[in-house]
């Protein structure tokens, strides 16, 4: 296990710029200059862009300090239930977005304004890896601080097709920094603006630090202990910058440190877990009971799930079974039926965090003995190798790198379908191999039905489980039979989870825990079933849909990673996955969920009621309450339909009425919801597990609508790419980054390595994968959503069935050129 001991310098050494002579008093006696453009920089008085790794100041368990989190005694003065604010979630973080765009706030006198071209220029913006103190891999920089910055490791490449962009807000009052391939996960960079960025006045001045910065940068040391010590940290910057001969220090204007989070340290721990569980009670275990012989015909007809008389006729030959599966729940049951309830579910680690620990044991010199065996001290010692320890110092538990380990909640027992071919005489001796299914937002295990013709065609059995909070795994508190929290039957919101973006992310977390459970439970099924069945589960395959390929990247990757620990590598094999197929997934969640043409208009709803201090909120808010009903009340029984039409009928108005100042208004507030949001959701976000998934080199297939036959449009649900609010979301992006090549015409390995292939449809829809029906939002003719639907059924079970050395493209019709 890696070292999860924080060096303490961090908080001493970012200690803030409090106390005493503040540094606006330092400033009072510089002497005025003449007023250029600079950049806004005092923190002392909360004048800071992010990210910035300053707001480490004082962590008490190496997550951001957000102002407003801890008192003057770095004691937590905000309630679980708090960290719903989206700001305040920040704060349960080690580290930045890796692929959000970002600002840094300028400070323009009047008729003075920014060259946009020269901000646009190779080598104004300039970003570098960089190796921070005290990290244990690089001997040259043990001696330093873990504040300070060492060494450079390298420069990012800027252009297009390079790292990273940077170019002027339109108000000309902010650089915008936009990453083109995602920073590293759990690495540091600084961000540089240099002398090359220009004004308008006398042929273009250039930008200047700010007089805080100034005084910060310089040799002379300033007054307090605290503003000596972020001097020593913006020199360091500086000094590490300049020593790597690359840039010189006349050029610096600013600097700023950003350390990416940390994303499969959880999840990781999470595989770690139900590795110790094996042959033991605790291991979770796919059971079936007795049950009378049903197909997947008479679900269909039970369910009222429209299809073809053909396809009924075909699907009497695939059986339907039910079973149960055990998964360890890290997120806790809400303590009432509220939806506010719901903002206390995010998870918990099990231990006290690292920077805690390194405090005691650097008062005392050691950690004192575990003084009863079973208890969860114990038990945390034992999981960590000795790092980890539960001595109640930490008071919130964030998961961190610091921190990995979460807290088991509960065990829920739940519904696994199972689907076979129901004549087995072509099943072979070492049994039928095994395609797990994972169904997308709002949807339900049941809607993944339409796929096992085809794939029970193809030799396969399927198996399948609801995502928490959807389908049979909501959450029904008083036991009347009426679900009080469901995605499928209530809200998108209950999963997708708005209100705190912390249970968001950790909703997301456990659906990848729990297909890692799923997939070790299966080795149990043969022997657990009482219904007659052989399935190989040494041939597990993977097919998701929508947000079953959202969280499958991470599931993939951690499935296939090997084990550090030399006593858990004989369970590698357990979860090993092979083949799998993604199904309009995509990557940056956030973007894509505010660009969505179905579920963009409920998320800005929520974020504007949500931004309940705002003039053009509580006009909002009083629409919803009054003239919604009148507009679109035919949805009224459609929560998420209603909230649509109100948000879309409501700014069209604003449109109408010219009302820019709100509709800017309203933007403005989407966009730092974005950042906010997708900065929270990063470790749970596919994007940051692309790498791993091509490290494993897991066969991937991958299916896109990009629309663009006739009037048909793209994806409506998951859009293809964001570009417009950032070039890293959408699933073009996400197949990008995992290497997949994109496919127009049959493919054949001929040397026995397995092919990695996007393909892109120019009809279809969102759901083209499970049916042949007609999606009227997404447009085009039912024709081509139709053969859209037996295309991809086709290249999916032929791709999984020939182990990705196969891919057949037979309708060309339907394939973007």
């Amino acid at each position: 296990m890696k070292k999860l001991i924080l060096p303490l310098a961090v908080s001493a050494a970012l200690a803030g710029c409090g106390g005493g002579e503040t540094l606006e008093d330092v400033k009072q006696d510089t002497k005025p200059v003449t007023p250029v453009a600079s950049v806004k920089f005092d923190p002392s008085n909360g004048v800071i862009s992010i990210p910035n790794d300053i707001l480490f100041s004082g962590t008490q368990d190496g997550t951001l300090n957000i102002p407003g989190e801890l008192d003057s005694e770095s004691m937590p003065l905000v309630p679980k239930a708090g960290y719903a604010d989206p700001s305040l979630a920040i704060g349960g973080l080690d580290g930045w977005s890796t692929q959000m765009p970002y600002q840094i706030a300028l400070d323009t006198p009047a008729n003075v304004a920014i060259d946009a071209a020269s901000v646009a220029t190779p080598g104004s913006v300039r970003i570098f890896e960089v190796v921070m103190g005290a990290d244990p891999d690089t001997e040259a920089c043990t001696g330093f601080s873990a504040a300070f910055a060492c060494k450079v490791v390298s420069e990012l490449t800027f252009g297009p097709t390079g790292d990273f962009v940077s170019q002027l807000s339109e108000d000309g009052k902010n650089i915008n920094v936009i990453p083109v391939k995602p920073f590293k996960t759990n690495t540091t960079y600084i961000t540089v603006l240099t002398t090359g960025i220009k004004d308008n006045v006398d042929g273009g001045r250039s930008l200047s630090p700010s007089s805080t910065y100034t005084l910060l940068r310089q040799e002379a040391p300033l007054v307090t202990d605290s503003q000596k010590s972020l001097q020593a940290v913006i020199r360091s910057y500086e000094q590490a910058l300049v020593s790597s001969e690359s840039i010189s220090a006349s050029d610096i204007v600013y600097t700023a440190a950003m350390t990416t989070q940390s994303t499969g340290a959880v999840v990781g721990s999470i595989k770690k877990l139900l590795a110790s569980t094996i042959g033991t009670e605790q291991q979770p275990m796919v059971t079936v009971p007795a049950q009378d012989v049903v197909s997947v015909a008479d679900i269909f007809t039970m369910l009222q799930i429209p299809v073809s008389d053909e396809v009924l006729a075909l699907a009497q030959g695939v059986r339907y079974i039910k079973g149960n599966v055990q998964l360890p729940m890290y997120s806790p049951l809400p303590k009432n039926a509220e939806s506010t309830a719901l903002a206390e579910t995010y998870w918990e680690a099990k231990c006290d965090n690292g920077v805690a620990l390194a405090a005691v044991k650097a008062a005392a010199g050691e950690l004192p003995a575990v003084s009863d065996p079973e208890s969860n001290d114990a038990q945390c010692a034992a999981l960590s190798g000795g790092q980890l320890r539960d001595l109640g110092l930490d008071k919130q538990k964030f998961l961190t790198k610091y921190n990995p380990i979460p807290k088991q909640q509960w065990i829920a027992n739940a519904p696994v379908q199972i689907t076979m071919p129901m004549i087995e005489t072509n099943r072979p001796e070492t049994g039928w191999p095994v395609v797990i299914l994972q169904h997308g937002i709002t949807s339900k295990k049941e809607d993944m039905l339409g796929l096992t013709l085809a794939l029970t065609q193809a030799g396969f059995a399927t198996v399948a489980i609801d995502h928490p909070l959807h389908g049979e795994r909501g959450i029904d508190l008083d036991n009347d039979g009426t679900d009080e929290f469901n995605a499928s039957t209530n809200s998108v919101l209950h999963y997708m989870n708005l209100q705190s973006l912390l249970v968001a992310r950790d909703n997301l977390r456990q659906s990848t825990a729990d297909l890692l459970a799923l997939r070790l439970g299966l080795h149990a099924i043969n022997a657990a079933s009482q219904v007659p069945m052989l399935l190989n589960t040494n041939d597990v395959s993977f097919v998701g849909q929508s947000l079953g390929s959202v969280v499958a990247p991470s599931f993939i990757a951690h499935a296939n990673l090997p084990f550090e620990e030399e006593v858990l590598k004989p369970a590698e094999p357990l979860f090993k996955v092979g083949a799998a197929a993604l199904s309009s997934g995509g990557a940056g969640i956030a973007n894509f969920l505010v660009e969505s043409a179905s579920f963009g208009p409920v998320v800005k709803s929520a974020v504007l009621v949500g931004a309940s201090d705002l003039a053009v909120s509580k006009k909002f808010t009083a629409y919803l309450a009054e003239g919604a009903i009148a507009d679109c009340g035919a949805f009224a029984q459609d929560p998420s339909r209603f909230t649509s039409c109100a948000y879309s009928t409501f700014t069209a108005t604003l449109q109408a009425e010219e009302d820019t100042a709100a509709l800017a208004t309203i933007d403005a507030t989407v966009d730092q919801f974005a950042y906010a949001s997708q900065t929270v959701l990063d470790s749970a976000d596919p994007l940051n597990y692309a790498p791993l998934v091509r490290a494993v080199n897991s066969p991937i297939y991958m299916s896109v609508v990009v629309g663009g036959e006739g009037d048909n449009k793209a994806d409506q649900v998951i859009p293809p790419n964001t570009a417009a609010r950032n070039p890293l979301g959408g699933s073009t992006p996400l197949a990008a980054f995992m290497g997949l090549e994109t496919a127009t015409e049959s493919k054949l390995s001929t040397d026995g390595t397995a092919g990695r292939y996007v393909v892109n449809f120019s009809q279809g829809h969102h759901s083209s994968l499970l049916t042949t029906s007609f999606d009227e939002l997404t447009g085009g003719t039912a024709q081509g959503h139709a053969q859209a639907s037996l295309e991809m059924q086709k290249q999916v079970a032929t791709y999984l069935a020939s182990k990705g050395l196969s891919l057949p493209i037979t309708d060309t019709t339907v394939i973007a050129k």
